[in-house]
């Protein structure tokens, strides 16, 4: 078995922040390949639970993969991911996901990539039908650059064993400058645009913001991923949101590292089910609300912006 038939580099560079303009904020968007972007219209993005309906695997990608490919996505992803810090608060309440052929857990991925102390995970939910989102610790390394968009493997619906439809790679990363320049974990967010349109297949979530955080507080949300203490089996974690921020969620959701960049999402209204609004990155540490909450950066007006640039 070789790397290459994954299509993966693995040690391969990182691409450099391009010089940032006396004008740039911190939401400014950047690309893996210079690409530049154009304002976009505001409103909210509505949920695809697919084109059918139905959770018909792509064709020949329902079965189990092969020996050489399973054996490299084990050796790829270590049990204790080392991308994120996120925690089991209390009692572990996470179930495992038994079928995540059903919708919208098909539109979660499992994200493998090479970092420079090697291979990791992440977690993506579609948002277009060849586009995720994640978190900017995903797909970016504050002060080095973008990770090589060659080094990705991602999966939508993995089961452990199978990849239910098959696999795709990356094309384009994306981030925003205040997580690139100061890593700050308010700015921490991004997206990949697949070499795929497994969208059609998977359908994708919805995701909205709001000025209110009245609207967000106590809120029954789930968080689904591809956590790293568990055998790269799909978990998902019920709870409420506690403490809003102004571009921060806080939440008792259990997590831990590899559900990076999950999806924050409820149920809004039948325009946007799944809806997520904000997107998980980390787990407790300092002082309240910190210390007895995990949490993610919330989708305010200007990520919501980017994250629809980013789909288009």
């Amino acid at each position: 078995m070789t790397f290459k038939t994954l299509g993966l580099l693995i040690g391969a560079a990182v691409v450099a922040l391009p010089m940032a303009t006396a004008n740039a904020g911190p939401n400014s968007p950047i690309a893996s390949n210079g690409e530049t972007f154009e304002n976009a219209e505001i409103g909210y993005s509505k949920y695809s639970p697919s084109s059918t309906g139905t959770g018909v695997a792509l064709s020949g990608a329902s079965t189990l993969l092969s020996a050489d490919k399973l054996e490299w996505l084990e050796a790829a992803v270590p049990m204790t991911a080392p991308i994120g810090t996120e925690s089991i608060i209390g009692t572990d309440t996470r179930k495992m996901v038994s079928n995540t052929m059903k919708f919208p857990y098909r539109a979660v991925v499992l994200i493998v990539f090479d970092t420079s102390s090697g291979q990791s995970r992440c977690t993506g939910w579609m948002i277009s039908k060849n586009t995720l989102a994640t978190a900017g610790h995903c797909v970016y390394d504050p002060g080095v650059g973008f990770y090589a968009s060659s080094s990705y493997a991602l999966y939508p619906a993995y089961t452990g064993s199978s990849a239910p439809y098959g696999s795709c790679g990356a094309k384009t990363l994306y981030t925003v400058k205040g997580w690139a320049n100061s890593g700050k974990d308010d700015y921490d967010y991004g997206a990949i645009k697949l070499d795929c349109k497994v969208g059609k297949k998977t359908g994708w979530f919805g995701f909205y913001w709001t000025k209110n955080n009245k609207k967000l507080k106590n809120k029954k949300v789930t968080i689904t991923g591809f956590p790293g203490d568990k055998p790269y089996t799909m978990w998902y974690s019920k709870n409420k949101t506690t403490t809003i921020q102004k571009r921060r969620v806080f939440y008792k959701n259990d997590t831990t590292g590899g559900m990076s960049g999950s999806a924050v999402y409820l149920k809004k209204d039948k325009k946007c089910n799944p809806c997520a609004m904000a997107v998980h990155a980390y787990g407790t540490y300092g002082s309240p609300p910190y210390s007895n909450n995990n949490h993610g950066t919330r989708i305010t007006k200007a990520v919501y912006k980017n994250l629809q640039k980013w789909k288009k």
